[in-house]
């Protein structure tokens, strides 16, 4: 491996690793600005995370599913980030890896729902339901979204679909259903359902304590970063691309730090929404998504007449 290379995987595990939790206190201080509170300081989610990991766990069960899904969902939202392009450089690259995203996003909610439906308490119960009805009607906005545009592209791979991107009509709805979709995947307010901390205390997390309680968190805010990190490159390496070789380092770099710069914004931006929007109703939130998957059909179908 080159220089250039281990550079490269260096600056990407540290966006992966440890960049979301810092991205998180940034957006807790600026609903705190939005809302006129003074708020946590910008590191306080390293201190909390810190804090839980250093922390032995109370078990309300033995169960195995119970103790290994943090460590699955974990795995699972870091073994998406690996999937994506930073910069020039891909952690992990193959035809059809985008049907291995797809898959581990898959599994890290099902790691949810199994935290959830393996403890006997009321709210966990019900926040796990709530994450399976949600998953339900938003994943299939996520595939016709990444569909449209691999279809445009006649690429499955993710690092594949940015580079081959031309602006048609298709491509312009896949990308609204693809913001859609990556905002309610994140759990950002209004869709923040199934943990709803006022209403069901976190729902499938309420008995989990401790590192185990952490590594769960922490997981949650690389899925985060990960899908944004999504959206941000399809947006970062066409526009880049215009202007630079992405094939050379210094191309490399300038689309990092493109994507580093619309990563922030886009986490801004949420965190924006978040302090001006309450919580739908669960009802709400799949009629939403049922209207919006029929709207994606739609564009599929335009999408695949060549528009």
């Amino acid at each position: 491996m080159t220089l250039e290379k281990i550079a490269f995987a260096a600056v990407s595990l540290m966006i992966i690793i440890l960049l979301p939790p810092l991205l998180d206190g940034i957006s807790r201080k600026i609903k705190a600005t939005v809302q006129e509170r003074q708020g946590p300081p910008v590191f306080q989610t390293y201190y909390d995370l810190s804090s839980l990991l250093s922390m032995e766990p109370i078990l309300p069960t033995d169960r195995l599913g119970f103790l290994i899904a943090p460590y699955v969902a974990f795995a699972s939202a870091v073994s998406a980030a690996l999937l994506l392009p930073f910069g020039n450089f891909v952690p992990v690259a193959f035809t059809g890896d985008i049907f291995v995203f797809l898959y581990v996003l898959a599994i890290f909610s099902i790691s949810m729902m199994m935290a959830g439906f393996l403890v006997n308490n009321t709210y966990s119960n019900a926040g796990a339901n709530r994450e399976m009805m949600l998953i339900l009607s938003v994943e299939p906005i996520l595939g016709i979204a990444i569909g449209i545009l691999a279809l445009k592209t006649h690429s499955l791979s993710v690092s594949g679909i940015p580079l081959n991107l031309s602006l048609t009509p298709s491509v312009v709805l896949a990308f609204i259903f693809l913001a859609y979709a990556v905002y309610t995947e994140c759990a950002f307010i209004p869709f923040d359902i199934a943990e709803a901390e006022t209403e069901i205390l976190e729902g499938p997390l309420v008995e989990y304590s401790g590192k185990l309680l952490g590594i769960f968190k922490w997981a949650m805010l690389i899925k985060r970063v990960a899908l944004i990190w999504l959206f941000a490159s399809f947006i970062a390496l066409p526009l880049v691309s215009r202007f630079v070789d992405l094939s050379t380092p210094y191309g490399g770099a300038i689309a990092l730090i493109t994507q580093l710069a619309l990563l922030v914004t886009l986490y801004a931006m949420s965190a924006i929404i978040e302090s001006t929007t309450a919580r739908m109703k669960v009802i709400q939130a799949i009629r939403q998504n049922t209207v919006i998957f029929l709207a994606g059909i739609v564009a599929l179908v335009i999408a695949s007449l060549g528009w």
